[in-house]
C-alpha cells in the first residue's frame, strides 16, 4: 500500500513487533499474567520455525502459504468461539502444562508462519497454548506477546542479514505501534475472558481474510 517490497515489509513488520512485545510484555509481567513456564519450553521450537520461515520467504513467493494459513486461521477463530460450549473454561493461574509436545509441534508451525509472513506468531501462539495446552485465554495472550518479540527476532536477524530492513520504515511504525501494545496490556487485566476470546476470535477473523486476500 506504501509502495514498500514485500519482502521490506516483512522484514520491517518483525522488527517491530520487537518493539511492541517489549511494552505490553512489561505490563504483563508485572501483572503476573506470564507463564514463563510455558514461554520458556515452546519458544526453542518456534524460534527456529522463525528462522526457517524467513529463509523460505528470501527465496520463496509466499502466497500459497498465505492463503493455506488464511483459512487455518478461520477454523480455529471458529474453535475459539465454541470451546466453552465443548469443555469448561480452565482456571485462572499457572498450572501444570498438558500436551507440552504436540504445542512444542504447533509452536514450530506459528514460527514459520511467523518468519515467512512478517507477523509475530501470536494469532497461532494464542490458540495452541489455549486449545492444545489448556492454559487460559488471559494467560495465553500475554504469555503469547512476551513469546512474538523473542521469534520476531530470531526471523529478524535473517532479513537484518540479508540487508532487507528499512530502519526508518521501523522506527515509523514503532512510535506509532507501542503507545497501543502499552494501553492494550493494561486493558487485557479487566476484560473478562469471555471478551477477550470474542476479540481475539474476531482478529483472527480479520487476520485471515487479510491473508487470503478477501
Amino acid at each position: 500500500m506504501l509502495g514498500v517490497d514485500v519482502k521490506v515489509a516483512v522484514a520491517s513488520s518483525l522488527l517491530t513487533i520487537v518493539v511492541t512485545s517489549a511494552f505490553s510484555s512489561s505490563v504483563y509481567l508485572r501483572e503476573r499474567l506470564v507463564n514463563l513456564k510455558a514461554a520458556l519450553s515452546l519458544e526453542p521450537t518456534t524460534a527456529l520455525g522463525a528462522i526457517l520461515g524467513a529463509n523460505i520467504t528470501v527465496s520463496l513467493p509466499s502466497g500459497v502459504v498465505r492463503r493455506i494459513l488464511g483459512f487455518g486461521l478461520i477454523a480455529v477463530s471458529i474453535m475459539i468461539i465454541l470451546k466453552p460450549l465443548l469443555r469448561a473454561e480452565e482456571a485462572e493461574g499457572v498450572g501444570r502444562l498438558r500436551n507440552l509436545h504436540l504445542g512444542a509441534a504447533a509452536s514450530f508451525i506459528a514460527g514459520v508462519a511467523s518468519g515467512m509472513l512478517g507477523i509475530g506468531g501470536g494469532v497461532l501462539k494464542v490458540p495452541v497454548m489455549n486449545l492444545i495446552m489448556s492454559i487460559p485465554i488471559r494467560e495465553a495472550v500475554a504469555t503469547s506477546s512476551f513469546m512474538v518479540g523473542l521469534t520476531a527476532s530470531s526471523g529478524g536477524i535473517v532479513y537484518l542479514a540479508k540487508g532487507l530492513v528499512d530502519p526508518v520504515l521501523v522506527l515509523g511504525l514503532a512510535l506509532g505501534v507501542a503507545p497501543g501494545a502499552t494501553i492494550g496490556a493494561k486493558t487485557l487485566k479487566r476484560l473478562k475472558p469471555t471478551y477477550i476470546r470474542l476479540a481475539f476470535s474476531l482478529v483472527l477473523m480479520y487476520a485471515a481474510l487479510r491473508l487470503i486476500g478477501w
